[in-house]
């Protein structure tokens, strides 16, 4: 009833819709010009790009029927031999490192099939952006990481360039970019976040690439059927969130009831091995404690 109740209200509103929905980040950087998309990918890689191939498919399909599908928000040739994807994250769980590498790994082994040969392999890049912080990335302080293969001693050494993640955390971009206002990948941070903001809207005044980003986005507002399918994805991931929290609370509920429980039995079996040791009758010990008569016996052999 509250979702259907909100759909209704953000429809009658008609105010801009949100980058960070997966739908209208696809839609902003799939459907829209290919010059915002191009912008953004030299910004955060910082490469020229000569020529960008978008796959309007977004899943990463396999011919093992066992196996996991993935689903990518944005997949992209650069310059004709880098693999790209660019995906965007609100609510991080706690394997979520180890999926980023089972989504880049799909993206990789997808240029091969069997007979070729590993020089079709091309270099592969994930571009991954959080809403929340990573834990595992909690006592880095910048907000765009950029990681390889490196041998441990030897850091300066990268194994392999085939392999690169590129991971940008939306909440450290909001704090990075007030000491650091230049910097393009924090400025797409701050239009990610807040499209409207005034500080975004003096981003706009220098910056052409956030500034047709902007225009596109509220072109993309007036589209009826896409403000429905990103009002349907954000209430189908507060609902995702609800429905994890309540299962945290009822777990934190089960929990305490068993310590409880836990906590009153080993009470009554110090009072049972208290009433032993006074040579109280077994069934009176029994009467007074509530555990077993196997229970009681086994108090001393422990």
């Amino acid at each position: 009833m509250i979702s259907k109740r909100l759909e209704q209200e953000e429809l009658e509103q008609g105010a801009i819709l949100q980058p960070k929905n997966d739908v209208v980040f696809q839609a902003l950087f799939t459907r829209g010009k290919e010059t915002i998309t191009k912008a953004f990918l030299e910004d955060v890689l910082k490469i020229k790009i000569h020529k960008l191939d978008l796959d309007k498919s977004k899943d990463l399909l396999n011919d093992n029927k066992i196996d996991k599908n993935g689903r990518l928000d944005l997949r992209a040739i650069i310059n004709d031999n880098v693999e790209c994807d660019i995906e965007i994250q609100l609510e991080p769980h706690e394997k979520v490192l180890e999926r980023f590498l089972y989504y880049w790994s799909k993206m990789y082994t997808a240029n091969v099939q069997v007979g070729h040969k590993y020089k079709e392999l091309r270099k592969t890049i994930s571009i991954i952006i959080v809403d929340k912080e990573i834990n595992e990335l909690k006592d880095i302080k910048k907000a765009h990481t950029t990681w390889h293969i490196r041998e441990d001693e030897y850091k300066e050494n990268v194994l392999t360039q085939y392999l690169q993640f590129d991971i940008i955390e939306i909440r450290k971009a909001i704090e990075e970019y007030k000491k650091n206002k230049d910097d393009e990948v924090l400025q797409w941070m701050m239009f990610f976040e807040n499209p409207e903001d005034a500080e975004v809207k003096r981003i706009m005044e220098n910056n052409e690439d956030i500034k047709e980003a902007k225009e596109e986005l509220d072109e993309i507002s007036r589209n009826d059927i896409l403000r429905r399918m990103a009002l349907k994805a954000e209430i189908e991931r507060m609902d995702q969130e609800q429905r994890m929290y309540e299962a945290r609370r009822d777990g934190r509920k089960e929990g305490k009831k068993e310590g409880i429980k836990e906590g009153k039995r080993e009470a009554n079996l110090e009072t049972a091995k208290k009433l032993l040791d006074e040579k109280i009758d077994i069934d009176i010990i029994i009467k007074a404690t509530g555990l077993t008569k196997e229970e009681i016996l086994n108090i001393n052999k422990k």
